[in-house]
């Protein structure tokens, strides 16, 4: 028995809409498909290209930067385009829906030398607050504070000057003579500059020194381009002294080689700015000699004791001189000379790996005014070393100089390794907005913008 079968015009016309509803599905999966490939492409792109972040910045310096030059001391926007291309290719291509980049192009970036540094800036303050915690903060904001409260006070004593003393009410000192005279003494000393005499036994001086053209902080960096939603503030005075721990944490100075480059003295360069490592050490001889100096004389002004010596010694000297009325003039004089070579036997004794407190007292006094040498340069038990020391001078400096300077020497030390002497921090990228056209299924196309930074 044969079963005929036959269909209605009904279930014809249902089946036709059944298709119909089946194929616009299929269609808005593939586009909806092609539409999350697009996205997944545009962010694997993105975070691909940000994932060559500079491996020498990372290590030694905690920074995070996209090489931009690609091996040369340009930034190169076709080569960074090509590479996000080709990090997109291989998403776009995978999948069911098949899509193509028809192009790219760059909205806008921020290179590291942007703003005076800005973003590294930024990333130097992140990393320490990482790195030391709110006390180690609170710690290094309260250890500066008193010691600038302390220098400020020597700096009003020494204003204050000596008192006048009657030269009848003062018996000479005995060891004072036309051989043994102070004044000359001191005279003979300052004669033959400072650098010499501070120096340690058998220390030599490094003379290395650097193309001041090279420099970043001397030649015309490169720009950024575009509006970019990134924080522009400004570094408060605790941020500034998270800067100048980052720069003697991972710069050289004289009493620590931590990076070898176009110059030994690092964090001396980045106070005194100089071409050599023999003219920033002098800067900051200088310098240390003129802090020590404040805190010698203000001593000597306020000790007893020792303004008893000063007023022994003048006295004998207005005699052997033959001026009795100068003596308030010739004390003052030897206080001054008095407190240089104290400051010069301190300084010696920082650069030679010992300590010197900011204030002094009579136990850790080093010279003898009436036998005045150089050569007491022994490490008492307390005070400041030479690294200390140079944090303090770093504080009278603003945060954009410290922070250029500082990339000087960043830059030039890297530039020291093989294979990257083109490095370029004016190459250096850390946000990038890019535009992405992309076509898919359908004859569907999309537009999207992608932007990436560090600072996230």
């Amino acid at each position: 028995m044969k079963i005929k079968g036959s269909m209605t015009c009904t279930m014809c016309l249902l089946l036709l809409v059944l298709l119909s509803l089946l194929g616009a599905c299929i269609r808005s999966s593939r586009v909806s498909g092609g539409r999350v490939q697009a996205v997944n492409a545009m962010d694997t792109a993105m975070y691909s290209l940000f994932a060559q972040y500079d491996r020498d910045l990372l290590k030694d310096y905690h920074l995070f930067f996209l090489d931009g030059g690609y091996g040369e001391n340009a930034l190169n926007l076709s080569q960074l385009l090509t590479q996000t291309e080709a990090f997109a290719q291989p998403v776009l291509s995978s999948g069911l829906s098949s899509c193509h980049l028809e192009a790219c192009g760059i909205n806008g970036f921020r290179l590291a030398t942007d703003n005076n540094g800005a973003a590294v800036q930024a990333q130097i303050i992140r990393y320490m607050k990482d790195n030391l915690g709110s006390k180690g903060i609170e710690f290094i904001k309260k250890q500066i504070n008193q010691n600038k409260a302390v220098m400020e006070e020597q700096e009003k004593i020494q204003e204050g000057g000596l008192k006048e003393v009657p030269m009848d009410q003062e018996t000479p000192m005995e060891e004072i003579s036309e051989t043994n005279n102070p004044l000359e003494i001191i005279e003979n000393i300052r004669s033959h500059g400072f650098l010499g005499l501070v120096l340690p036994e058998g220390d030599s001086l490094s003379e290395k020194s650097l193309d001041r053209q090279s420099l970043l902080s001397k030649r015309e960096a490169t720009l950024g381009m575009g509006e970019l939603a990134l924080s522009a503030e400004k570094p408060s005075a605790t941020d500034k002294l998270l800067i100048q721990e980052y720069i003697l944490d991972t710069l050289s100075y004289y009493t620590h080689e931590k990076h070898s480059g176009s110059l030994a003295y690092q964090a001396e360069y980045v106070l005194g700015g100089k071409d050599s490592d023999q003219e920033n050490l002098r800067y900051v001889v200088n310098r240390l000699l003129l802090l020590r100096e404040a805190s010698n004389i203000a001593f000597l002004y306020t000790d007893g004791q020792k303004r008893a010596e000063l007023q022994a010694c003048a006295s004998a000297l207005s005699l052997l001189l033959l001026i009795p009325e100068g003596m308030t003039l010739v004390q003052g004089v030897l206080a001054a000379g008095w407190a240089y070579i104290e400051s010069i036997c301190d300084v010696k004794t920082l650069l030679s790996g010992g300590t010197v407190p900011l204030v002094k007292d009579s136990t850790s006094w080093k010279t003898h005014l009436n036998h005045l040498s150089t050569e007491d340069a022994s490490s008492g038990s307390s005070g400041l070393d030479y690294r200390e020391y140079l944090f303090l001078l770093l504080s009278f400096s603003s945060a954009d100089t410290l922070t250029l300077r500082c990339m000087d020497m960043i830059e030039q030390n890297i530039r020291s390794i093989q294979g990257r002497e083109n490095f370029a921090f004016d190459a250096c990228l850390d946000a990038l907005s890019i535009n992405f056209l992309i076509s898919g299924p359908e004859e569907q196309q999309w537009q999207g913008e992608r932007f990436y930074t560090y600072e996230m």
